[in-house]
């Protein structure tokens, strides 16, 4: 009898409905997957969400399929029956229901009591998830839905009859690896039930909590729905991945605060070897920029970020009569939210006029074309679970004027200089003194060339490999 030989799987449903260059998580995601795919071979599959399950996916059908809409996303239509009177409220799901019973009863309870009713709350997550899905509470759901149904937006009517129907993709000692923007689907709700019930294991990865530490920096209710996240993949999953100590730290710090599970960690290397890509990749305008000297800073454009501490130290730099001796500024990223009011300062300000240059994509050639070409670079974002560019800017040998927030300084150790994202003067005075100072410059160069060790992604995904084998 042959030995049974479990399948990998990689959820690659981030990068199945990325249509840009890949950037960030997208990048983690799509360079594991190529790397895992070499290790296991025909062992490795890859496979996609759409329309409430995981299907097999392959790059060979991408142009058969319409773009994935997310499946359970979609809003279906309502059937409205208008001989009922509508409910007061909207009615939820089951799921939704028992979430804001829970949060009643959080909000009511006197502020001395809310956070031992707090964790008492988690403590019954998975005991009201187990009796959801339970035997006897599925009998017992047809004589409930006997009556007609109230108007609802979204039915989960369907939901449980379809239940035992799922996840046929898996057998029993797979291994699934979910590495994407996973918060954004519903699937990651469905891993606890993988592990339980089909025998899958299930790996997936932090990349940083900046959403519950820090609400301020993102956009609208991100932080609840992470909070909510991250106490079901804890619950779903054999082993998480973080790609920092400083990620792995915040993790489990916020898993005890809440009352969470606490899976298997493991600190993974993020690979920051920047593409080797073809010399004709390289568009004119970009060729353009890298004739004049620049400081480079790759990330997208929001808050976090930081790039204000640029314009402003910039702006004070011209405003001390030092423009005609400073580099251009390029800023290579995606605009994201809450920046509108920068970007209208670096368009109108007369004294910055034309020396802050924004490219939104780049092609993985014109990516190491920048890198080569400029100066040095910079990266001074407020927090970071890891900061990818420090260490793609150290690989190219380019010397970094960096944040020393969050993990930043895991990734260049003391090959970098560190700034307080928040001090302006310093920032300003550190980017003269290497931009205007030659020598020096070309030294910290050196020490960089001559120290780091650049982190492939094939060791990324041999470690990743041999932490899968452990289970």
């Amino acid at each position: 009898m042959s030995e049974f030989t479990p399948k990998i799987w990689m959820n690659v449903t981030t990068s199945a409905n990325w249509h840009r260059a890949p950037v960030g998580i997208v990048r983690v995601e799509q360079s594991l997957c190529s790397e895992l795919s070499r290790l296991y071979g025909e062992q490795f599959k890859q496979c996609v969400w759409q329309d409430g399950d995981f299907n097999e996916w392959s790059p060979k059908i991408v142009e058969k399929q319409n773009v994935l809409k997310g499946g359970e996303n979609q809003i279906k239509e309502a059937t409205l029956q208008p001989y009922i009177t509508p409910p007061l409220y909207p009615l939820l799901s089951r799921r939704l229901a028992l979430i804001a019973l829970a949060q009643g009863l959080l909000s009511l309870a006197p502020n001395k009591i809310r956070p031992y009713l707090n964790h008492f709350l988690c403590s019954l997550r998975l005991f009201i998830l187990r009796m959801i899905k339970s035997d006897w509470v599925v009998r017992f759901r047809p004589l409930i839905r006997s009556s007609p149904p109230l108007p609802l937006l979204a039915s989960n009517a369907e939901e449980t009859q379809s239940e035992k129907k799922k996840m046929k993709l898996f057998s029993s000692g797979d291994v699934l690896i979910s590495v994407g923007l996973d918060w954004g689907y519903e699937f990651y709700k469905e891993f606890y039930f993988l592990r339980k019930e089909k025998g899958v294991r299930v790996v997936t990865c932090c990349y940083d909590l900046i959403p519950v530490i820090y609400p301020q920096y993102c956009v609208g209710a991100v932080a609840g729905i992470f909070t909510s996240y991250f106490l079901e993949i804890a619950d779903g999953s054999d082993l998480i991945l973080c790609i920092s100590n400083q990620t792995e730290k915040d993790l489990q710090s916020m898993l005890h605060r809440v009352g969470g599970a606490k899976p298997k960690t493991y600190v993974f290397p993020l690979g920051d070897n920047v593409p080797i890509a073809d010399a004709d990749d390289v568009s004119p305008s970009v060729r353009e920029i890298c004739k004049e000297p620049f400081i480079l800073y790759v990330s997208t454009i929001e808050r976090r970020k930081n790039h204000e501490v640029l314009y402003r130290a910039y702006h004070l730099l011209c405003e001390e009569g030092k423009r005609e001796i400073l580099p251009k500024l390029l800023f290579v990223g995606m605009k994201g939210w809450g920046v509108g009011d920068l970007q209208k300062d670096i368009e109108l300000d007369p004294l910055t006029l034309n020396l802050i240059i924004q490219l939104d994509t780049v092609t993985d050639g014109e990516l190491r074309a920048l890198y080569e070409a400029a100066e040095f670079c910079v990266y001074p974002s407020l927090y970071e679970g890891w900061g990818l560019p420090v260490g793609e800017a150290l690989s190219m040998g380019k010397v970094v004027l960096s944040s020393n927030a969050g993990s930043l300084p895991e990734v260049g150790g003391g090959l970098v200089v560190y700034v307080d994202p928040w001090d302006i003067r310093d920032w300003a005075r550190k980017i003269f003194e290497l931009s205007s100072n030659a020598t020096y410059r070309e030294d910290l160069e050196k020490k960089v060339r001559d120290s780091y060790m650049t982190r492939t992604w094939s060791q990324a995904a041999l470690s990743v490999y041999k932490q899968i084998q452990d289970l």
